[in-house]
């Protein structure tokens, strides 16, 4: 959600005592279908009506008013379209003269809106027809429109509905109920049956059987308006459904007309602050209605038998001022200094943003607090344009607008089956403690933070590690490490808090960087911290995002948090030692996360210094024209001196840094990387890289691939491993895999090559390697022949495994066919092999030994003596022949 932005500067109306300015959406009217315009029509009290478009931030009508004359209600505009080129736009105005006049008059202004077909053709003037209304208070005016027929509908607070024709030459009827001094109208809006019957009358069989046949004995057609009332009696409030029928042109041929009660729906907790108005917004096709009364903003769920409530949202020590429906499944609430997006379905805030030079009330103990005189009223919304996705509202006299996120105002959404509940982990609304009830919880709960603030400020180890695990509902495991305590859930508004404290919003580079460029850094001193919050799950980016608004100087910048800014800004905290500690922990990180890792690894292999280490810019140094170091005097000059030692340093830098444990940190830190990324699916890693990571760092990153492709591939190691401590075959981080290579490296390693292949894709390598052809085409052919020789190792690793195998095999037969007693020998442990070299069970070159000699042999007819058994050995033998050499 962006910033609110103006539309226009509106006039200021010319009594500042009791004039105002009121404002509405426009509609458009074609073959009597109704649909909202992207126009808002803004009336000034003692001004005129301006009709400004939201979409080019243009004017296109303006009435002026004359100085006595004061807007009842808000303005209705509608454009109508009766044919390709013919367009009216009406607008009507209920209007008096002065601020304590009770005579009402209704006035219609009608304007042709077609385009001029040449270019000389004049506009015309603007029509005006008016009519005298009863001295009642207006509670709103409506157009409405059937097949033929175009309507003007007047409601007044009594309850009494007057039905104009468009061009205010008759009465078509009136509607007088039964007069009653306790009952008053809070809101009256019109909507078809057929949008009625998908969701405020899916439940109501008795309701939708009495249109389908009515009193009169014919249907209402479905596109016939509904009369929707909410009233507040002495009883309580409750909603008063009225089916109307508008006429015909004739009114002497015209059915039956006025309004007909249907149906009263009593509103849950009905009885609360009769003494005050309520706003509304109902919304027929999905039964939800929004009412706004003493701060609290409840979404009524109208669909079932009896209404419940299904979301409440504000409290008395934040109260929301005013709203807006975004969708079926979504709300903007307008606090004092803030504007969120609510989400009714979970009870979630899906959006926010903050207001600059609003005029909070700000509560404390139960006390208000003074509001500046000078400060700007609050910001006042009107009407929200789902297609667009901006919100309409009003700030002083000034016309605003607030630009939202894809998610909160797409049509498409809305129209499904509402939010997921993907969509809103880590987005719940903050309930604050009421008054009353918790106040000893709010004392403590200052004090907490008390505690917290002073901790992490000056690093107390101690009260660290008792506050901070305990708010996270950490414990000790069986080896003395904190785990997530499965007995209760964390608190959110203490881990929020302590999120809070732990990120903030700066401007990137410094002061004299541009507006709006903004980074994510840290701000702990201790890094157990961000490996408590990651633990608890509170390390993820709406949750960052969520508490970045609690922090006053990064609330404007919160919105510009992007995915993978977490991991950037925790590897600013130290050489990625708390990095790989993160990565090793057991939970979950987002692609986009891991994604960013890579990246950083791979720009501080590149380096030559540390990142965290501020790099001395090298004085200029004295050289002549000829490139020659000037020395006056024969003493050398004390910037070439100074520039000789900065280089120095900065070679010194870079020695420790190779020597020291950072390399050795960010490598493995790196492996860790390479098996967060195997665990995700090949097409969203490719994807992900390409958006967020450079060719360079591409092809830097399949040169270290090829590395460990050469050294725990399989390609030279499958047989002498050496010291187990120094292998490097096994990709999953475990002394078993450490110890004996394993094929799950070779297929992380293709895995991840061929997500970096296809992260360049095809345009890549054809458009942007083509300025290094050779190099290219180098690379191609290494890969060819490292992957070969891989592929090689492969094979000669499965023909040693098939050997062994059969060894194996041999090994049990062999065993198997050995005497009963011999075997039980052996099994005993009494025969042992006798030892031998291994130089002298190597066999020569071409030879096979021979098998050994059997006292005995048992058959079928018995055993047969040694002498008979070397008998037929001999005769296996082939019969020597002597050939005769011929010179």
């Amino acid at each position: 959600m962006e910033a609110p932005y103006t539309i226009a500067s509106l006039p200021t109306p010319s009594d500042t005592k009791h004039g105002k300015v009121w404002a509405a959406p426009v509609s458009g009217i074609r073959e009597s279908k109704k649909r909202k315009r992207h126009e808002v029509a803004v009336g000034v009290d003692g001004e005129g009506v301006n009709i400004y478009n939201i979409q080019s931030q243009n004017q296109v009508a303006s009435y002026a008013l004359p100085p006595q004359q004061y807007l009842c209600c808000p303005p209705c505009s509608v454009y109508v379209k009766s044919g390709s080129n013919q367009a009216q736009r009406r607008t009507y105005l209920v209007t008096r003269d002065g601020s304590q006049d009770r005579k009402r008059r209704l006035l219609c202004i009608v304007e042709d809106a077609r385009t001029p077909r040449r270019v000389d053709e004049l506009s015309l003037a603007p029509t005006k027809q008016q009519r005298s209304l009863h001295s009642r208070q207006v509670a709103g005016i409506e157009a409405v429109a059937l097949p033929g027929v175009e309507r003007v509908l007047v409601c007044y607070k009594d309850g009494s509905v007057e039905c104009i024709k468009c061009d205010l030459s008759a009465t078509i009827w009136h509607h007088n109920p039964k007069p009653s001094a306790l009952e008053h109208i809070e809101y009256t809006t019109f909507t078809d049956i057929e949008s009625a019957k998908k969701g405020l009358l899916v439940s109501r069989e008795d309701v939708t059987a009495l249109l389908d046949s009515t009193v009169t004995g014919s249907p209402i057609p479905a596109q016939q308006p509904l009369c929707c009332q909410l009233i507040r009696a002495e009883s309580g409030r409750y909603l008063r459904l009225s089916s109307m029928r508008l006429g015909s042109q004739d009114a002497v041929q015209s059915r039956a007309v006025g309004l007909q009660l249907l149906t009263e729906m009593e509103l849950p907790e009905s009885n609360k602050a009769l003494d005050q108005v309520a706003d509304y917004d109902l919304h027929a096709a999905s039964g939800k209605l929004f009412q706004l009364l003493q701060g609290h903003l409840r979404v009524l769920d109208l669909t079932t038998t009896m209404p419940r409530v299904a979301a409440r949202f504000g409290s008395q020590q934040d109260p929301i001022l005013s709203f807006t429906r975004v969708s079926a499944y979504s709300v903007l609430a307008v606090f004092g200094s803030r504007v969120e997006v609510c989400e009714t379905k979970y009870g979630s805030v899906q959006a926010t943003a903050p207001l600059q030079g609003s005029s909070a009330i700000v509560k404390s103990s139960g006390r208000k607090r003074k509001v500046d005189e000078d400060a700007h009223p609050s910001w006042a919304a009107i009407s929200s344009f789902s297609e667009l996705g901006i919100v309409v509202g009003l700030a002083g006299n000034e016309l605003c607008g607030m630009q939202l996120a894809d998610h909160a105002g797409s049509p498409k959404r809305a129209k499904g089956s509402g939010t997921m509940l993907a969509d809103v982990l880590g987005k719940s609304f903050v309930n604050f403690l009421s008054t009353s009830a918790g106040s000893q919880q709010l004392a403590d709960l200052h004090d907490w933070k008390a505690t917290v603030d002073s901790a992490l400020q000056g690093s107390k180890k101690k009260t660290i590690e008792s506050v901070v695990p305990k708010a996270l509902n950490l414990e000790l495991g069986e080896h003395q490490e904190l785990i997530p305590s499965a007995t209760s859930d964390t608190v959110p508004r203490k881990a929020l808090y302590i999120l809070s404290k732990c990120f903030r919003m700066d401007q990137r580079g410094g002061s004299a960087a541009r507006k709006g460029d903004v980074k994510l850094t840290t701000t702990a001193v201790t890094a157990k911290v961000y490996q408590w919050l990651a633990l608890a799950g509170h390390l993820s980016l709406p949750a960052v995002q969520q508490a970045l608004l609690l922090r006053t100087d990064s609330m404007t910048e919160a919105h510009n948090l992007r995915a993978g800014d977490i991991m950037a800004a925790l590897s600013s905290f130290d050489d990625f030692q708390l990095v790989h500690d993160l990565l090793s922990l057991p939970v979950n990180w987002e692609l986009a996360e891991v994604v960013q890792a890579l990246q950083l690894l791979i720009q501080s292999f590149g380096t030559t210094a540390d990142s965290n280490t501020s790099v001395k810019a090298l004085p200029a140094s004295n050289l002549g024209e000829n490139g020659d170091t000037a020395v006056p005097n024969g003493v050398p000059d004390e910037t070439e001196v100074e520039s000789e030692l900065l280089a120095a340093e900065r070679d010194l830098d870079s020695a420790v840094m190779a020597v020291s444990s950072g390399l050795e940190t960010r490598s493995a830190t790196m492996r860790l990387v390479i098996q967060r990324l195997h665990a995700f699916p090949p097409r969203d890693v490719s994807n992900l890289m390409r958006s967020m990571m450079r060719h360079e760092q591409l092809l830097f990153f399949m040169k270290i691939l090829r590395i460990e492709l050469l050294e725990g591939g399989w390609p030279n190691r499958y047989i002498d491993l050496g010291d187990e401590e120094q292998d490097v075959a096994g990709m999953d981080g475990t002394e078993e895999s450490a110890a004996r290579p394993s094929n799950h490296a070779v297929g992380t390693i293709s895995d991840m090559m061929n997500c970096a292949i296809d992260a360049i894709g095809t345009s890549g390598w054809l458009v942007g390697q083509s300025s290094d052809v050779y190099g290219t085409a180098e690379l191609i052919d290494a890969l060819k022949s490292e992957v070969s020789a891989a592929l090689e190792g492969l094979y000669e690793a499965d023909t040693v495994a098939i050997f062994l195998h059969g060894l194996q095999g041999f090994e049990k037969s062999w065993e198997k066919s050995l005497p009963g007693v011999e075997r039980r020998k052996r099994a005993r442990g009494e025969l042992r092999d006798e030892d031998v070299e291994p130089e002298a069970a190597v066999l020569p070159m071409g030879c096979k030994a021979e098998p050994g000699v059997v006292k005995t042999r048992a058959t079928r007819d018995g055993k047969k003596s040694k002498r008979v058994y070397e008998e037929e050995r001999r005769r296996r033998v082939g019969l020597y022949s002597v050939d005769r050499i011929r010179v």
